[in-house]
């Protein structure tokens, strides 16, 4: 992962375990001050255009100050690396580091309220999300059969 993660302004890392093997590989780097999370793509799951398109768009939310976790632009600008792994070509990303858990399926009304306002908000401000990109339609054939 060396080779990766020296393509990205962060400082040099102390260590990167995988943290959770999943959709994708999910590998929690730890640096002197900072931790962030190296995510490694499923081959073929999504392309890079895909992959390009999320990562720009959590950039955009961070940029309105939304309380995402994001994605860390290359040293010259982008933010996909491309990996030749054993079952072909794979791509990596550097997210930042949210503290915290994962919302679990015991909210109270008060941390649900919450979470709503988030989610709304992230919405209100993707409304000014501006790009060029073409996502299929969100259908049941989209989602039930492909």
């Amino acid at each position: 992962m060396t080779t990766v993660l020296c393509k990205y302004p962060i400082p040099k890392p102390h260590s990167c375990k995988l943290y959770k093997r999943g959709l994708n590989d999910i590998y929690l780097v730890t640096a002197e001050r900072e931790n962030y999370i190296l995510r490694v793509y499923r081959r073929e799951w999504r392309n890079k255009e895909e992959i390009d398109f999320e990562l720009e768009l959590l950039a955009f939310l961070h940029e309105q100050n939304q309380p995402v976790a994001y994605s860390i632009a290359r040293n010259e600008g982008t933010f996909t690396t491309e990996i030749l792994a054993p079952e072909g070509v794979r791509y990596a990303s550097i997210f930042t580091y949210a503290p915290g858990g994962a919302v679990s399926d015991n909210l109270d009304g008060k941390q649900s309220y919450i979470l709503g306002e988030v989610l709304a908000n992230i919405h209100q401000a993707l409304d000014k999300l501006k790009n060029n990109f073409n996502r299929p339609a969100l259908n049941n054939e989209y989602s039930l059969d492909w």
